[in-house]
């Protein structure tokens, strides 16, 4: 059962006032938790008590693939910390964009960015489900267990696939079902916020991809030590979609 906009924005609010508060970061109340404190890469400069609702550490797959010049989208991008490391990766020829639905996100990514003198970065308030920008803009797009929340994701893949150049990248870190769940778990609005109830199988997720276009799709789990959410009772686990964009 898909759930209202609004209530993921409050609870993601919320979650990031508790964050800012407490120094914890999650994205529900700590039974069913899905965000994580987000521990610096040594490649990847992170800006000190960055906040992370991640599932995955994204550090070291934005060092590998993020080049100067690039510009780079981050679908949910939260208080901004994959944000803010793109944009450092991206450097001043490239760009940054952050798309998040949730006002108080967007502030506390536009503060980061001053904070830490990042001029490339650029925030747009909208869902991810429908992007106001304009189609082959991107080389890499990067989500970070965030598209588990969408009710469309058909949809959030095909909009990943309208703003990708040709031969653009797809990063996207989530949350992955080891079988499909239960109509009891997709319709429990405490699971779905906490990022539980929306996650696809890798069977699921290559179907939806396919569909969307993408081509070279490679979905592998999370390696330790970079896994920072997992529920093994519900049989969720977090992992790392890898897909193209179709050359013109």
């Amino acid at each position: 059962m898909p759930f209202i906009e609004e209530e993921i924005q409050s609870s993601y609010a919320n979650a990031l006032n508790r964050a800012k508060n407490r120094q914890e970061s999650s994205c529900c109340p700590p039974s069913t938790s899905c965000g994580c404190g987000c521990a610096p890469s040594v490649e990847a400069p992170v800006t000190n008590q960055s906040i992370s609702f991640g599932c995955l550490l994204l550090e070291a797959f934005l060092y590998e693939y993020v080049k100067q010049g690039m510009t780079v989208i981050d679908l949910g991008s939260g208080p901004g910390h994959d944000l803010m490391i793109a944009a450092r990766y991206a450097g001043p020829e490239g760009r940054a964009i952050g798309v998040d639905f949730t006002d108080e996100m967007i502030v506390e990514a536009e503060n980061a960015a001053r904070k830490d003198g990042l001029t490339n970065v650029e925030l747009v308030k909208a869902s991810i489900e429908d992007i106001p920008l304009p189609d082959g803009i991107a080389d890499i797009i990067i989500s970070n267990c965030v598209i588990n929340l969408a009710s469309d994701k058909a949809n959030v893949f095909k909009e990943a696939y309208r703003l990708l150049k040709p031969d653009g990248l797809l990063l996207d870190a989530d949350v992955i079902a080891e079988k499909p769940l239960t109509d009891d778990i997709k319709s429990n609005k405490e699971l779905w916020c906490s990022c539980v109830g929306g996650a696809l199988t890798i069977e699921e997720h290559k179907q939806v991809l396919e569909e969307a276009g993408f081509t070279n799709i490679k979905i592998e789990l999370g390696e330790k030590g970079l896994v920072t959410f997992e529920n093994r009772e519900l049989g969720i686990l977090s992992g790392l979609v890898i897909a193209r964009k179709l050359c013109s």
